[in-house]
């Protein structure tokens, strides 16, 4: 549906929950949906082609996408997991050419979408709002960095530990943001097969550091789980 004027006030509440435009103004904000659609998209009946970030910027607002790597071999590496407000494709945005990565909906989507050059002139007449994007790619960036240093480093026991203790909120005790996937897909972010993780997953469980339900993994001794990241098993 078109962002009109009944439901600006919607959309500026969408924008506002994200940490991004925490300063930006509510006029700013006004402005920037008025150029803004919803779009959802099924699982399974929606795909998002990697040519259309050439044109449009995505806020997720709800829902949960990968975004991957893949070769020549069909091989690929899992490079993030976006959801709720994360942004994409910050890359394309900034660096005006297509990022080659792909696109998997992992959970049904709900988007914000503008177009791309309407999304740069904004910040251009928002730097604090632009400042706020560079942060947010700072993270992920680093996010990334830790990953790849992680699969080129460490063991599969180490990686396992890293993953969960990296997405493990410690006010709410749970794992976030990962919790519902299959092993299949957590297994491709640390450049590994679902039956190697298996394995490892229910030796952690068997020694009682974590708890594994369908699509859920809960961290019962967190401290035991850090000593696992010093791991040294065999890269299997």
């Amino acid at each position: 549906m078109d962002a009109d004027q009944n439901n600006c006030n919607y959309l500026v509440d969408l924008l506002r929950h994200n940490s991004i435009f925490k300063t930006t103004t509510t006029q700013a904000l006004e402005k920037l949906v008025s150029s803004c659609t919803l779009k959802d998209l099924i699982k399974g009946e929606h795909t998002i082609a990697k040519e259309t970030n050439l044109y449009k910027f995505h806020f997720i607002v709800k829902g949960k996408i990968k975004v991957y790597n893949l070769n020549q071999s069909d091989k690929y590496l899992t490079l993030f997991i976006l959801s709720n407000h994360d942004v994409f494709d910050v890359f394309t945005l900034i660096n005006t050419v297509q990022h080659d990565v792909c696109y998997e909906i992992l959970e049904d989507l709900q988007l914000l979408v503008i177009p791309i050059d309407i999304m740069r002139d904004w910040l251009k007449d928002n730097p604090k709002t632009l400042n706020a994007f560079f942060q947010y790619t700072i993270q992920q960036f680093k996010l990334l960095e830790t990953q790849i240093l992680d699969i080129g480093t460490n063991t599969i026991t180490a990686r396992v530990a890293n993953l969960l203790l990296q997405h493990y909120n410690k006010e709410t005790r749970r794992i976030e943001h990962i919790d519902n996937l299959p092993h299949d897909e957590l297994a491709q972010m640390i450049g590994t097969s679902r039956a190697v993780i298996n394995r490892h997953i229910q030796r952690l469980k068997k020694e009682g550091i974590i708890d594994v339900g369908r699509k859920h993994i809960e961290i019962l001794d967190v401290e035991m789980l850090r000593a696992q990241t010093q791991h040294r098993d065999s890269p299997t």
